[in-house]
This record gives structure tokens, sequence and C-alpha cells, in this order.
């Protein structure tokens, strides 16, 4: 069972355990991935890790982690005010596991403690933090961080122009840059101006060709929080370059992506995925399951589904999902693609009941990431000598 104990003694752990069908961690050795999965209402990166034999949750505090990018280089990680990024440096592994960092005696004391018992302490620290590095086959250091403010992130992801975001606060599409809380970039043409009222809940990006190509929002509305009030079969899958509607009626939709020229998306009140054809405007339903679709990733045939427990949300009106079942679950679900079933799963069985975003780490069963806060990353060097 994973557990962390609260910085207050008195509150109860929180119970992080899960369980795993018996396939999971073979399938995941045999892709040569882990999974990068984010849950704001346990604010954790969650990095499910496998030997090849069982399951290990790799747990990061972050504040709302939401939207999640992940590639052979890059971790980047959306929170509550601000983007993280994270550089694998697998040289940086090898060095640490060879014992660079073992001897504290090679530092300058200007970067260890001057109080005996305070390093006794980061030294106790230290210890733990490299025997699970010395685990890993991969490790991502941080590298940069942007404060946006609260704009809500939702989905990330890289393209030909930088990070785009989706901002729900401001009901845009935006860059980021160093200069600016954010720059908007585009805006449903529903919606009149730039507000911090979370109009239309746009909340899904799906990127084509290194842009941003799909879209889903809540409603059509122009109000402030329109979409927490009256109807809930609204949503929307919105084609960003024509601004034409492609899927209207949806009920609270998210995570649109585009495979094999197809476009994916949840209907997450249903717990259904839909594929829609861009060319001959049909739609037909991929899975349909027991939880909150939300969170979609494709690898190797395989479609990774993220679910949450239904919850007693901002929405005043219920979801049909949460009467069609005695019990929903929250985890990672993979699909089949060649006949649309269940391959296997991992369900979260103690207090982690939302997720958000799924990302696959390539070419590592075993990550590790070390953020700000890490005893480590005060004593890890990771420079260019270009004297």
């Amino acid at each position: 069972m994973e557990t962390e104990k609260s910085e207050e003694s008195t509150e109860p752990e929180f119970d992080f355990s899960s369980t795993a069908t018996d396939n999971f961690a073979k399938i995941l050795k045999a892709l040569n991935i882990s999974l990068a999965v984010t849950s704001y209402q346990s604010a954790r990166l969650i990095l499910v890790r496998s030997d090849g034999e069982t399951i290990d949750t790799n747990l990061k505090a972050f504040p709302r982690p939401m939207g999640i990018y992940a590639d052979e280089n890059h971790i980047t990680l959306g929170t509550f005010n601000q983007v993280l990024e994270f550089k694998r440096a697998d040289d940086i592994l090898e060095s640490i596991k060879n014992g660079s960092l073992d001897n504290t005696g090679n530092f300058s004391t200007k970067v260890l403690e001057k109080d005996k018992e305070k390093m006794q302490e980061l030294k106790e620290q230290r210890d733990e933090e490299i025997a699970e590095v010395r685990k890993a086959d991969a490790l991502y250091l941080p590298r940069a961080s942007l404060t946006t403010g609260m704009i809500n992130i939702h989905d990330i992801a890289w393209g030909d122009e930088g990070l785009w975001v989706v901002n729900s606060t401001f009901s845009c599409l935006s860059t980021l840059s160093p200069d600016n809380s954010f720059v908007a970039r585009w805006k449903p043409k529903f919606i009149s101006k730039l507000v911090p009222e979370d109009r239309c809940h746009l909340n899904g990006m799906a990127m084509l060709n290194g842009k941003p190509k799909y879209v889903t929002t809540f409603n059509m509305e122009d109000s402030r929080d329109s979409w927490s009030e009256g109807r809930i079969d609204y949503g929307t899958l919105i084609d960003i370059d024509t601004d034409e509607i492609l899927i209207e009626g949806m009920i609270m939709p998210h995570s649109p992506k585009v495979y094999k020229g197809e476009v994916y998306v949840c209907e997450s009140g249903l717990g259904v995925v839909w594929r829609y054809n861009p060319i001959t405007k049909e739609k037909a339903q991929v899975v349909k399951l027991q939880g909150f679709t939300r969170g979609l990733y494709f690898y190797g045939g395989v479609m990774f589904v993220g679910l949450s427990q239904v919850r007693a949300s901002e929405i005043k009106t219920p979801s049909p999902i949460s009467t069609m079942y005695d019990e929903t679950y929250a985890g990672v679900w993979m699909i089949n693609l060649e006949d649309n079933t269940e391959i296997g799963h991992i369900k979260f069985d103690g207090d982690v009941d939302q997720i958000y975003d799924i990302a696959i780490i390539p070419d590592s069963t075993m990550p590790e990431l070390l953020n700000v806060n890490s005893s480590l990353t005060r004593h890890i060097f990771d420079f260019r000598d270009e004297i």
C-alpha cells in the first residue's frame, strides 16, 4: 500500500494504493515505457513503473498537477500557477550510479549545511534519494518554470511555435513566454473577450502537424461559469482552423487526440471514447468504461484511457454515468485498438479518485524525477564547458 502522512500528524494518511491486472507490468516492460499520470485531487504526479513482474507507483508532490507532456528528452507539467520543465539527464544518472554524489567532502562548504544537525539530516535525505536514483533507468531534472497565474491550465503540448496550453480561465489557447503570464493565440468564435471567467470550460486540445487542431468545450456560452449551471449536454469538438463545430451535444467532453488521421475524444459524462472521421463526419464508439473517461494516449496500437470516479463537482446537474453504475473507478485502462477490447488496467483503490492526464515516458520502465525541493538538486550540476 502506498501512503503518505500529512504534515499535521492528526490528519489521516492519504492512501495511494493501487492494484493492476497481472499483465500490466509485463506490457509496460515489453513496450519499454512507463506512465506519467496526473491527479490534481491528490496533488500528485504518479509515475507508473515496472520491473516486468510488479508495478511501482512513484509519487511526486505538486500543487494541482493537470496537463502533462513527455518525450524522450523532456517532461512538461502544468500545475496550479506554473508550468514546470524537466530534462532527461542520463549522463548525470550514470555519474550518480558511479558514486559522484556519495562523498559530500567533494563540495564547497557553501553548498552544504553549517549546522551539524541540519547537515546530518541533509546526508540522510541525500542517501535515501541516491538509493532511489540508483534504481532508475532514466533521470529527469528540473530545468525551468514559468509563472502563469491561476489560468486553470488543462491540456498542454509542444508544437512548432513552442509550448501550447489550454487556458481555461480565459477561454483561449495560449503560448507561454518569460515576458508574460501567457500569450493568447486563439479563442472560440462565440467567446467575445478575454476575461478570467471560464465562460465555456475550454479544456482539451489535440495537436496535428505541430499545431493545435481540435479543442473541446463544455458548451458554447459567453458568460461567467456558464458551464456549471443548467444543462450539461452542450459539449463540443471544434476545428480551430475553420471554427467549425464538428460535434455538439456531448456531455463533458475532454482529451481530444489525433491518431491515424482520426480524432478520438472522451465523452466523460457517459464514460465513452469516440472516434471521429473528419472526412466522412461520422463518429463511432470505441469503448465504454466504468468511470469518467479523461486522459488519452496512443502507443504501439494501444490506447491508454484515464478513468476517474464520479464526483460531486461544480456541475449542478449530475452526469449520466453517476446513475449507470453502483461503483466507478479511477485508474488507467489499456485498450487494444484492433478490436477495442480491454487488455489490462491499473486501478487506484485508496483515496486517489481523480485522474486528469496521461503521458508515456518512452525508453524507460523505471524513471526517476527530482523536484526543486529535492536535497540532491543543490549538488547536481548539469553544465556545458565552453571555456
